[in-house]
């Protein structure tokens, strides 16, 4: 037969539990309003059991499996917490990693800008010949545009042989560069650079105004497409090295860029080509 308590509805199995119970229980001690609570002076949190000593608590604590599931989960949460600490340190360190990165990454882009800026300076710089096209007075820009030569593609044709891998190598500025020196050489007059416009004769004689050399630019290409095919081709070896192939690999490129162009493809080869002849022609 069990046994009720009539404080709190807890059931023991002998009269004399429910006694113990009642007399050292500090929740059961608590409903009754009892003045013995002050002499229950350790409770056991996980199975409300009172001792009367530390040492009892703490022998009753290392049998109660209820107390034992709580410290796991105490011991386990402190745990969690620390590692929670750690990775929060380590998710700061990797932001400030990220972050210096990212500050190295906008550093060498400034740089790298700053070097194609420099480096387009020294292109346009070469490609600018000595010329008397610059810096004249409006009579003698007038005399230099009217006593001009056409421009026609037999006379275009004709130069191709002057075109060398260096050229090839250099790039849109090297093809530049070979247009001011043979076919074009004081055949075009840019009369507006900003605009990129150019001024030439056609095979009629008649003079052309061509802002983006959109007529000449690809009479230019088709006129030279074979020769750059061929002095890129000439550089194909089979015992090329790593640092070789990649340089060919750039001609080719390039050399698709020259035929694209001759086909009146605008890309970034065709418009730097353009953008370095008008600065090589211009006249003030």
């Amino acid at each position: 037969m069990k046994h009720q308590c009539n404080f709190c509805n807890n059931y023991f199995s002998t009269k004399t539990n429910l006694n113990n119970h009642q007399r050292k229980a500090k929740y059961c001690l608590k409903l009754q309003g009892s003045s013995r609570l002050k002499d229950a002076s350790i409770i056991c949190d996980a199975c409300g059991k009172v001792s009367t000593s530390k040492w009892n608590h703490q022998l009753h604590a290392e049998k109660c499996k209820k107390s034992s599931r709580i410290f796991t989960l105490i011991d386990s949460n402190d745990k969690l917490k620390r590692k929670n600490e750690d990775l929060n340190v380590s998710v700061k360190m990797l932001s400030k990693q990220v972050d210096d990165k990212n500050n190295t990454i906008k550093e060498l882009k400034t740089q790298i800008q700053i070097l194609q800026d420099k480096l387009e300076n020294i292109a346009i710089k070469a490609v600018q010949r000595p010329t008397t096209t610059n810096n004249m007075n409006k009579t003698q820009i007038n005399n230099f545009i009217r006593n001009m030569q056409p421009i026609t593609t037999d006379h275009l044709i004709d130069h191709a042989p002057n075109l060398t891998i260096e050229h090839v190598q250099k790039g849109a500025s090297g093809y530049a560069e070979y247009a001011l020196e043979y076919p074009l050489k004081d055949r075009v007059a840019c009369v507006d650079y900003a605009r990129r416009k150019i001024k030439f004769k056609d095979n009629e004689g008649k003079l052309v105004t061509d802002p983006e050399m959109v007529r000449l630019a690809p009479m230019f290409f088709e006129s030279i497409k074979k020769k750059s095919s061929e002095l890129v081709y000439k550089m194909n070896k089979e015992d090329m090295d790593s640092a070789m192939f990649e340089e060919v690999a750039k001609l080719f490129n390039t050399n698709a860029d020259v035929k694209n162009g001759s086909s009146g493809v605008k890309s970034d080869f065709y418009h730097d080509f353009v953008k370095y002849v008008c600065s090589g022609s211009v006249i003030e």
